[in-house]
C-alpha cells in the first residue's frame, strides 16, 4: 500500500468520525486517480449525468470506456480527467471524460471513424482551458478549440 493510499484512507476515516459525509465523499472520488477512466465513469457523481447525456450513444460509450488508456489524473486541483481508445487509435474510437469536482460538471467527448460523435457540452470552445492538455493527448487537433470562446 502506498503512502498516498494510506493518507487517503486515514482522511476518509477521520472525515467519517467527525461526521463529515461530504468530506468523505470528496476524498472518495479522488480514489479514481491512477485508475482507468471506467472507474471515474462508474462514480455515483457521474453515472446519472452520463446516462442522461449519452442518449443514443450509450452502447458506444460503454464500449469505449472499457478500452485501454492512461490512468485518471487530477488537473488544477478540482478536475479529474481520463480517456480510453481503441487499439487502432483515439480517432477511430475513443472517449475523453472529465469531471469538475467544484462545479459538479461533466465534460465528455466520444470519437468514432475520425469524427466527434458526441460532445458534452457540445461546443468545446466553452470547455475549461485546464482540460486542453489532456484533450491534446487524446486527439491533438481537438485541443486547439478548447477554452477559446470569448
Amino acid at each position: 500500500m502506498t503512502q498516498s493510499t494510506i493518507l487517503r484512507c486515514c482522511a476518509v476515516v477521520l472525515a467519517l468520525l467527525c461526521g463529515s459525509a461530504a468530506a468523505a465523499q470528496e476524498i472518495d472520488i479522488l480514489s479514481v486517480v491512477g485508475r482507468p477512466v471506467l472507474a471515474l465513469a462508474q462514480r455515483p457523481e457521474l453515472t446519472t449525468g452520463l446516462r442522461f447525456n449519452s442518449g443514443g450513444h450509450r452502447g458506444a460509450l460503454a464500449a469505449r470506456l472499457r478500452d485501454p488508456g492512461p490512468p485518471v489524473t487530477q488537473v488544477a486541483e478540482h478536475f479529474l480527467q481520463g480517456w480510453a481508445c481503441q487499439p487502432s487509435g483515439c480517432r477511430d474510437g475513443g472517449v475523453f471524460l472529465a469531471y469538475d469536482r467544484r462545479d459538479e460538471r461533466i465534460y465528455l467527448m466520444l470519437t468514432e471513424n475520425g469524427a466527434v460523435r458526441l460532445s458534452v457540452p457540445p461546443d468545446p470552445r466553452g470547455w475549461p482551458e485546464q482540460l486542453r492538455a489532456g484533450v491534446a493527448e487524446f486527439i491533438p487537433a481537438l485541443a486547439e478549440a478548447i477554452g477559446t470562446r470569448p
